[in-house]
């Protein structure tokens, strides 16, 4: 494949798949819980790859509009391919993924009551039971967006250090 952005962004898709169900099949808990962590590591890591290689196909020049092109594409590509796997996942692999959120999220309330009002906690709590866990491909599309918007600043920090213009005055 000659795109080394699209090429890299089905690559890193692939990749937070893999580490998707890793984490799943170690635990449903470590899945919800460290897969943006693990994740987040291999999108940097393919961003930069990406940058770099762009960078020598231009001979070694790289402007930072160019270099965060390179890094947003695959980033986008790969964070789209997770997310249709989520989708699939929770809806038809391991649907009690949304009861296993809802007690992580009443767990971590649990913990912090000590910090909240009484009213407060009791407010959350209800808030947390009425909430649907349930994932729908309009919750997904949302979720890539704002993964996609959130990814902005990494991608703008890679195309940083990896740009390199042609004055080496």
């Amino acid at each position: 494949m000659e795109n080394v952005k699209i090429k890299n962004g089905l690559i890193l898709g692939v990749a937070l798949v893999i580490i998707s169900l890793v984490l799943y099949l170690i635990d449903p808990r470590v899945y919800l819980t460290w897969e943006i962590w693990i994740g987040f590591a291999a999108v940097i890591y393919i961003m930069y790859k990406t940058a770099v290689a762009v960078r020598e196909q231009e001979d070694g020049v790289l402007s930072f509009g160019s270099a965060f092109v390179a890094v947003f594409v695959p980033m986008a590509i790969g964070l789209l391919i997770s997310s249709l796997f989520s989708y699939v996942l929770q809806n038809y692999i391991a649907p009690e993924l949304g009861d296993i959120t809802k007690e992580i999220a009443i767990e971590t309330i649990e913990k912090i009551s000590g910090m909240l009002g009484g009213d407060l906690e009791d407010e959350m709590m209800e808030e947390i039971e009425n909430q649907d866990y349930s994932l729908t491909m309009g919750k997904v599309f949302l979720g890539w967006m704002f993964s996609v918007v959130i990814g902005c600043v990494p991608a703008l920090i890679v195309a940083a250090l990896t740009k390199k213009s042609g004055d080496f005055a």
